[in-house]
């Protein structure tokens, strides 16, 4: 008895496959459509029970699901629970770098299951502004928690992210593109010697209606090279504040000024670059600078990632392949929660916060450097799937044609998963400390006005999030001496 083709032996085992990844990617979807409800809604203690939960996440803070990790990180810090929300930041730090050092073996069954399903059977794959992120939130929970030492270590260890950030994407990339032209090599070689299917062809113009479908790319606002500004700003106002020395500053301005150059209409900004260069040079003294409060604002939800279907053109010489559409992954941007935040004492009008970060440009930034590679990445596995169907009708007539479209129609999804519980954006304000020492912290829509009490301390810091328009806000606070 003759072997079957290689391709049906590829659709025999995606076929098993297949009703796994369909329930997966069910219930992966349900379950962060869950945790994403009671997020957008502020119960964020409701958010971190069901994450933890989802992730199988331990009271050590271990989990074996790194997306689970850092939503339920991000959920308890927003909760309050900085201890155990760094905990888990920890141990996502650790499965990250995991990723960096996987298998060989692991990387080829991941190649093949990306291929022949989706992406979505695989692990989550971190982005650079994940892992900028983590370090930036874990240095914000050290800070709450009166741990200035390991703030320190956390923002220095953001700011060698992302100076390492291009350098880690482009070996990123490199491996995908490894990855792609083996798929291509095969496709090319022996399916094409065996197939009417003209790849090459097929894979040229499916790009070209590919990128029809996405004309935001070319609106979009990139920052340059994976800065983030809220990561930069935050690691200039500590190294400003919990400044040791003269060498503090020289961080602190380093940050702020690049800071200054994507947000130059933000008074804030300027006036903590002119502060940081004024105590580097000796000018200034932090002991007699004014008492002064620093309102910090988590607006809004980072954008979602939904799916697009698109129908590729293919160049056959005749009509072997029923079914071929290419899924990827599309981003959608969501709402900021309130316009801005005003800033008020005794009834008088102090300030309101004003736009010091997008976060949805960082996610731009980097999902617009990636895009060509996610759609080599999914041309090249609809293309596959193409070449089983040819196969199959081939082999086994209209059946097994009818099958292997099926089987295409039922893996062809896009990998959604992301780290939805960061921000839209991210505003600030800088104002006078109050002699009353009291806030009230108010917004358009807003019912009811937050009032916050200021620590005994020459400088208060004040961290506000709210995810969505109607939400209340919650708010932590923390002081720093001279």
């Amino acid at each position: 008895m003759r072997n079957p083709p290689p391709a049906l032996k590829g659709l025999a085992l995606a076929s098993g496959l297949m009703l796994l990844a369909g329930c997966q990617t069910l219930s992966s979807k349900q379950n962060q459509e869950d945790f994403n409800q009671h997020f957008s809604q502020g119960q964020y203690q409701a958010a971190a029970d069901f994450a933890l939960k989802a992730g199988g996440i331990d009271t050590e803070g271990k989990g074996g699901d790194l997306l689970w990790s850092l939503q339920a990180g991000s959920a308890l810090g927003a909760s309050g629970q900085f201890d155990y929300s760094n905990r888990i930041f920890d141990h996502a730090e650790t499965m990250m770098k995991a990723e960096d050092t996987e298998s060989i073996g692991r990387k080829g069954l991941e190649k093949v299951t990306a291929t022949l399903i989706n992406n979505n059977l695989n692990r989550y794959d971190p982005t650079v502004y994940d892992g900028v992120m983590v370090n930036t939130y874990k240095a914000l929970n050290s800070i709450f928690l009166q741990d200035m030492q390991s703030a320190r270590i956390e923002f220095n260890r953001a700011a060698d992210r992302q100076r390492r950030a291009e350098e880690t994407f482009k070996a990123r990339i490199e491996e995908q593109q490894e990855k792609l032209a083996q798929t291509r090599q095969q496709t090319e070689g022996e399916q094409a010697a065996t197939s009417q299917l003209d790849f090459s062809k097929s894979e040229q113009e499916s790009k070209q209606t590919i990128y029809e479908s996405f004309p935001e790319l070319e609106a979009w606002q990139a920052y340059p090279d994976f800065v983030n500004p809220y990561t930069d700003y935050l690691h200039g106002l500590y190294f400003t504040l919990a400044s040791a020395d003269r060498e503090d500053y020289g961080k602190a301005r380093q940050s702020l000024r690049r800071v200054a150059g994507m947000a130059p209409r933000n008074r804030a900004v300027q006036t903590d670059l002119k502060v940081a260069n004024n105590l580097r040079t000796g000018a200034w003294r932090k002991h007699k600078l004014s008492p002064a409060v620093w309102v910090i604002f988590e607006n809004g939800e980072a954008p979602a990632i939904d799916e697009i279907l698109i129908p590729l053109p293919l160049f056959l010489l005749s009509d072997k392949v029923e079914y071929s559409q290419i899924a990827l992954p599309k981003l959608k941007e969501r709402e900021r929660a309130y316009p801005y935040l005003e800033i008020h004492s005794g009834g008088r009008r102090l300030g309101k916060t004003e736009l010091l970060a997008s976060m949805d440009r960082v996610i731009q930034t980097e999902f617009k450097r990636e895009f060509p590679l996610k759609v080599t990445e999914a041309v090249a596995s609809t293309l596959t799937k193409a070449f089983i169907q040819y196969q199959a009708k081939k082999e086994l007539g209209v059946a097994g044609s009818l099958l292997a479209g099926v089987y295409q129609a039922a893996t062809t999804r896009a990998d959604t998963r992301s780290w939805s519980s960061l921000p839209k954006e991210v505003q600030i304000s800088r104002l006078r400390k109050p002699a009353s020492g009291t806030l009230e912290l108010t917004a358009p829509g807003l019912a009811q006005p937050l009032k916050v009490e200021l620590p005994d301390s020459r400088f208060s810091v004040i961290y506000v999030k709210a995810s969505a328009p109607g939400s209340t806000p919650v708010y932590q606070v923390t002081g720093f001496d001279a």
